[in-house]
């Protein structure tokens, strides 16, 4: 259950067996046997700062990728994240915002970095964010921005976690995520767009665990708002999450609902 009782139990087995980074870490490590902790935040950033709280009571320092439009409004409560020792950084979305136009992408791209610039925040890692519903005509997701070498000529003191991290690397990575309500290991995280060579399910938190304690480089990565307080809010959401990601399915077999759903992608966000 994603319940902050097992976040909490999962980061206390963590604290006494790894010496967690954060993702901007990754390339200065000298061994390999780092475990760096990501957040995609997506909405609800009071969850993020719970979240958080949790991970600096055990002294885990954890890296929140945040989505641009949360920046403005939240703020505060991000800066009490980065006070709490964690890294504050971009979960982008800019190719599919744009329909796909590098140049505006770019422009946004641009204009979101100052953002976080503008309230404390400095970029040194991206991720892209995954939308599951939308219909795309020219490109495969979001990481076909960083794929472009223009991209990378324009920003080459960014990293993309997913799409440049493995080619900094001379070794391999776990990618373990929370997507779909169940952990499971991401086998090719930088090209799952393209190919998806079958991904690994995670029976259980416990199981997860022991995956950890072989201290393989790993990322581990969650979204916070699926977080849950209690078992009865997280037993709900799950049941909404099912019901919605059926009903999607179901109508996007329909062409012209398949249109009208992805002009609405960013409500997938919220569950």
């Amino acid at each position: 259950m994603f319940i902050y009782k097992v976040w909490d139990e999962i980061c206390r087995h963590i604290s006494k067996s790894h010496n967690t980074i954060t993702v901007s870490e990754i390339l200065n490590q000298k061994n390999q046997k780092w475990l760096a902790i990501k957040h995609d935040v997506e909405t609800d950033v009071k969850k993020a700062l719970d979240i958080a709280k949790i991970e600096a009571k055990y002294k885990i320092k954890a890296t929140f990728y945040v989505q641009a439009d949360l920046v403005d409004d939240n703020y505060l409560l991000l800066q009490k994240i980065a006070f709490l020792g964690h890294e504050v950084t971009y979960h982008y979305d800019v190719l599919d915002a744009n329909s796909g136009s590098f140049i505006k992408s770019i422009d946004e791209f641009k204009s979101n970095l100052e953002k976080f610039k503008k309230y404390g925040f400095s970029v040194k890692t991206v991720c892209p964010h995954g939308n599951p519903v939308i219909i795309r005509d020219g490109w495969n997701s979001n990481k076909d921005f960083f794929r472009d070498a223009k991209v990378v000529q324009l920003f080459p003191n960014i990293l993309d976690i997913v799409v440049l991290l493995p080619h900094k690397l001379d070794y391999n990575y776990k990618y373990i995520s929370d997507a779909g309500y169940g952990f499971k290991e991401i086998v090719n995280i930088k090209d799952n767009d393209l190919k998806n060579n079958g991904d690994k399910n995670i029976d259980n938190y416990k199981e997860l665990l022991k995956i950890l304690d072989k201290k393989q480089p790993t990322i581990l990565s969650t979204h916070p708002h699926r977080w849950q307080k209690s078992a009865i809010r997280f037993l709900y959401s799950v049941y909404l999450f099912k019901v919605l990601r059926f009903s999607a399915r179901k109508l996007s077999s329909v062409v012209f609902l398949k249109k009208i759903i992805s002009k609405y992608y960013y409500l997938a966000k919220k569950i």
